[in-house]
């Protein structure tokens, strides 16, 4: 082990040198990865909008543990290397401190797992799914919603390990479909100040929900508002040249929208509401990296279109902004599209979707209805 810098006056400038940025920030992150695995906790820490320390050297994470803080929240995201006894005990005595911590590791043992509230059982060495036993916790609801961890790489050789509960411990999640007692693989301790990961959470970058963002840093996300336990909202970036599902969620319920999320034939996501008392449906369509490019609003009325035709395209001779025509069912219907793949605001979205209940209305009273 290598030798401790004593003395509070030289941590800051040790730190700094040492390229630990940020010291005095109340969030503390160890993240080391091996080969591809992808690490979360930075992304989802910056996409939250949260200042804090980061570094992948593990001397430089002892000393700030032990020196620097207090921390109200620290992160180990470890899957390179095996951590000293001296920094495994300064974790666990963070953890008696009344700190908060999550932690994700490759070499669990016994007295490692204790101060979590768990029980070591086995480790294993190909990643494996973890099935969410829990769905009403925090950990996968808020601010995202997780419904299935997958793994998507597989880059080093051991890559978890099989856990069981202890006093204090709470099995949220496991590797079978159903809760077992030797199956764990997320536990809630210390009173909900602890969360231990049992996989490698830099392994999980796929997209169960197809919302356009990796499970693993969603997952990371509401690790950090759970720990935290403050509300966390992701900032809204000045220019949106695509929008995720769960963005549209947020976007929705802003505006006191109360709505019912499906998926189209397609497996796009579609959400279902009313604007002026009229069904209507929005759809996201054309996926890109960061969810999808375009959307569209569409309402139908039931009324014959028989004798229509004349009212449809007066409509559409004077009006902007929207389309009406006859479906292949024979219905009248109205649609906008709206495309974001050159840049729009938070507030153009919205506005999209307020000027459409606008022409709902204008439509209905243009109908005759």
């Amino acid at each position: 082990m290598k030798r401790v810098l004593a003395g509070l006056c030289v941590v800051p400038l040790f730190l700094g040198l040492l390229g630990v940025s940020g010291l005095g920030q109340s969030i503390l992150v160890l993240s080391e990865q091996c080969s591809s695995s992808v690490a979360h906790f930075p992304a989802a820490l910056k996409g939250l909008g949260l200042d804090f320390a980061e570094t992948s050297d593990e001397f430089d994470f002892f000393v700030a543990l032990t020196e620097g803080g207090p921390w109200d929240l620290v992160i180990v995201d470890e899957y390179s290397r095996r951590l000293g006894g001296e920094t495994l005990d300064a974790i666990a005595d963070c953890i008696a401190g009344g700190r908060r911590v999550y932690m994700n590791y490759w070499d669990w043992y016994e007295e490692t797992a204790s101060p979590f509230g768990v029980l070591w059982l086995s480790d294993y060495e190909e990643p494996l799914p973890i099935h969410i036993w829990e769905t009403q916790h925090p950990l996968f609801t808020t601010p995202n919603v997780v419904m299935l961890l997958q793994p998507t790489a597989d880059t080093c050789i051991v890559d978890g390990a099989f856990f069981a509960t202890t006093e204090g411990g709470v099995a949220l999640a496991g590797y079978s479909p159903d809760p077992a007692e030797d199956q764990a693989a997320i536990i809630v301790g210390n009173e909900g100040r602890t969360v231990l990961f049992g996989g490698i959470l830099g392994l999980f970058s796929g997209d169960e929900d197809d919302d356009g963002r990796a499970d693993g840093l969603e997952f990371a996300e509401n690790v950090v508002a759970f720990l935290l336990a403050v509300p966390i909202v992701r900032p809204r970036p000045p220019l949106w040249s695509a929008i995720a599902s769960a963005d549209i969620d947020r976007l929705l319920s802003e505006m006191e929208i109360s709505f019912e999320q499906a998926e189209s034939e397609e497996g796009a996501p579609v959400w279902a509401f009313e604007l002026a008392g009229v069904p209507v449906v929005l759809c996201a369509y054309d996926p890109v990296a960061e969810g999808y490019s375009s959307l569209r609003l569409y309402s139908t009325w039931p009324t014959p279109a028989q004798g229509a035709i004349p009212l449809i395209n007066a409509w559409n001779l004077t009006k902007r902004g929207s389309r009406a025509y006859v479906n292949r069912d024979g219905e009248i219907a109205l649609d906008a599209d709206f495309y974001l793949a050159g840049g729009v605001n938070w507030r153009a979205v919205g506005a999209f979707i307020a000027r459409f209940g606008q022409a709902v209305t204008e439509f209905r009273n243009h109908l005759g209805q």
